[in-house]
């Protein structure tokens, strides 16, 4: 890897020191560069590299575009001393109304600047760490209409584990205008009962969630704020159990975010693809959480972020679920995270069990 950055190095040196008419001059015949005419032994014969392979002089250039898009990216991402500056405190007397449209744009930025090479992993959903959750009334028998009713093989303790993980992936790079991306996402949501030690710790449900999707940069000035992305896309989820504890959908998602002052707002749509009553393992299913998810993210300081999501059926019987995130700081490099969950649709198997859950942990990705 050092002997590739040399190489280019050396070649943009010489490029530069080509430009020069005191080191070298053209051929008045051929137009080509006398490369005989460098002094510096390295760059005279990256000089001649360079004229007798210009494919791979070109492919050297194209690393270095690469790597500087690289650092860029990452200077967008950790540089955490401007993002403090940036988004100071919701506490002083004069906040910056403007706080979350610059996150925004500082985010899909950088975003921009890694999808100028593909195999990177960038931030998709929260990542966290809940160690210890405990739940009001957890669910020994899920139910669902094809499947009917079926308990679990052992006892469920009221405290576990839930984690999540979840990233994308920048796929056909190159092919569309800079505000136009598409991705690969995937999410993984965990509930561990790591504290049923008499049944060697199980994992009690996992959910995977796949994804492809579009998304348009759009930077729009509406009413006070601005209307900053809308992503359309084909998403899959299930817990990856067979019959009778099996649950999955497939929906076409879409998204719209909306910034202003510290606060971004974000609608989810979905449509329900249908599947055969024969496979359907939960039919009923947006019957308890309807057809969208809402949110809300507030950004009180660089290292506190509150977030709410809510579901809602839309329907006479007005099943509503709720969860509330606050992250806060915990020392100079972690951050604790704190997260309630009340309603449907938690975890797949639960999907038509209300769930009460209150959690503690460590946030490894926030939203934003």
């Amino acid at each position: 890897m050092k002997f590739r950055a040399n190489r280019v190095v050396t070649l943009c040196l010489a490029s530069v020191t080509l430009s020069s008419p005191a080191m070298a001059q053209r051929n008045e015949d051929t137009g080509s560069i006398d490369c005989a005419l460098i002094r510096d032994g390295v760059q005279r014969l990256a000089c001649y590299d360079a004229q007798r392979d210009p494919q791979s002089a070109r492919d050297q250039a194209s690393e270095e575009s690469l790597e500087q898009a690289r650092q860029r990216a990452e200077q967008l991402v950790v540089d955490k001393e401007t993002r403090k500056k940036q988004v100071g405190s919701a506490l002083d007397e004069d906040p910056d109304t403007g706080v979350m449209a610059s996150l925004v744009s500082n985010y899909l930025a950088a975003e921009q600047s890694i999808f100028s090479f593909a195999g990177s992993f960038v931030t998709h959903q929260p990542n966290y760490i809940l160690p210890l959750t405990w739940v009001k009334d957890p669910n020994p028998f899920p139910t669902s209409p094809r499947l009917g009713t079926i308990g679990y093989d052992y006892g469920l303790e009221r405290e576990e584990a839930k984690y999540q993980i979840s990233f994308k992936v920048p796929l056909l790079t190159g092919i569309f205008d800079k505000k136009t991306t598409f991705w690969f996402g995937y999410t993984q949501r965990s509930f561990w009962q790591v504290y049923n030690q008499d049944e060697s710790a199980p994992f009690r449900e996992t959910n995977y969630e796949p994804e492809l999707f579009f998304r348009h940069q759009l930077d729009w000035d509406m009413g006070p704020g601005t209307l900053s992305a809308v992503s359309i896309g084909f998403n899959h989820q299930s817990n990856g159990q067979a019959d009778p504890r099996s649950r999955s959908w497939n929906r076409i998602m879409g998204s719209v975010g909306y910034s202003y002052d510290r606060w971004l707002f974000m609608v989810k749509p979905w449509l329900r693809l249908p599947e055969s009553g024969g496979d359907d393992d939960n039919a009923d299913i947006e019957r308890y959480l309807g057809h969208a998810s809402y949110h809300a993210v507030y950004k009180l300081t660089e290292d506190r972020t509150f977030s709410l999501k809510l579901l809602n059926n839309l329907r006479s019987d007005n099943r509503t679920s709720v969860e509330f995130g606050y992250s806060f700081p915990m020392g100079d490099t972690l951050k604790g995270f704190f997260q309630y969950y009340n309603g449907y649709g938690e975890s797949l198997i639960d999907y038509n069990h209300r769930i009460e859950r209150f959690g503690i942990g460590i946030m490894l990705n926030d939203w934003l």
